[in-house]
C-alpha cells in the first residue's frame, strides 16, 4: 500500500464527488426548464383554445397589442408549434433524466469509496475501485466543457457550506453563505 496508490484512490474519491454534485445540478436545471417549457406550453394551448371559442371575429387587446381573434388564434398557434419544436430539440426532460442516470451511478460508486479496504487485500480492492470508476466515467453523460468549471465552482461552495454547518450546527444556510462570502 504506497502513497502514490492512496492519493490516485483519494483523487478519484474526490473526482466522483464532484462529478454527483455537477451531475446533481444540471439534472436540477434540466428538469425545472422542461416543467417550464411544458406548464408554457399548456398555458399556450388553453389561450389559444380560449381563443378558438370566442365568439365572432371581434378585436381583442393583449398586452397593448389589438388584433382580430383569428390573427390571436393563429400567433398563439404559431408561437406554441414553436416552442413544441425547441422542447423537442432541446430535450431537456431527456438531459435531465441522462444527468439522474450519472447521478445514480456515481452515488453507487461512491458509496464504495466510502467502504474501508479490506486488510491485506488493498491493492486488489484498489484495483477493483479504479475499473470501477473507469467503468462508471465512460459510460456516464459528459459535462460541458463551458460548464465544468461554474460547476466545480458551486460543488466547492457546498463543500465548504457543509463543512461549517457541520461545525456550527446552529448557524443558518444564510448565515453560513454570509461567512463564506466574508474575506
Amino acid at each position: 500500500m504506497t502513497d502514490p496508490a492512496r492519493e490516485e484512490t483519494q483523487r478519484q474519491r474526490d473526482v466522483v464527488d464532484l462529478m454527483a454534485s455537477a451531475h446533481a445540478t444540471l439534472r436540477d436545471r434540466y428538469r425545472r426548464r422542461a416543467t417550464v417549457m411544458t406548464c408554457t406550453l399548456l398555458a399556450a394551448s388553453v389561450v389559444a383554445t380560449a381563443f378558438a371559442f370566442a365568439a365572432g371575429d371581434t378585436k381583442v387587446t393583449l398586452l397593448g397589442v389589438t388584433l382580430d381573434r383569428s390573427a390571436w388564434l393563429g400567433w398563439f398557434a404559431v408561437a406554441t408549434f414553436t416552442l413544441t419544436l425547441a422542447d423537442l430539440v432541446l430535450d431537456w426532460r431527456g438531459n435531465g433524466r441522462r444527468h439522474e442516470d450519472a447521478v445514480r451511478q456515481l452515488a453507487g460508486l461512491k458509496a464504495e469509496y466510502r467502504r474501508p479496504l479490506p486488510a491485506g487485500a488493498e491493492a486488489a480492492a484498489r484495483a477493483r475501485l479504479t475499473g470501477r470508476y473507469q467503468s462508471v466515467m465512460d459510460t456516464v453523460a459528459p459535462i460541458p466543457e463551458r460548464k465544468f468549471l461554474a460547476l466545480k465552482a458551486a460543488h466547492l461552495r457546498k463543500s465548504e457550506l457543509s463543512r461549517l454547518l457541520s461545525a456550527k450546527p446552529g448557524m443558518s444556510v444564510r448565515q453560513a453563505r454570509r461567512a463564506l462570502k466574508k474575506p
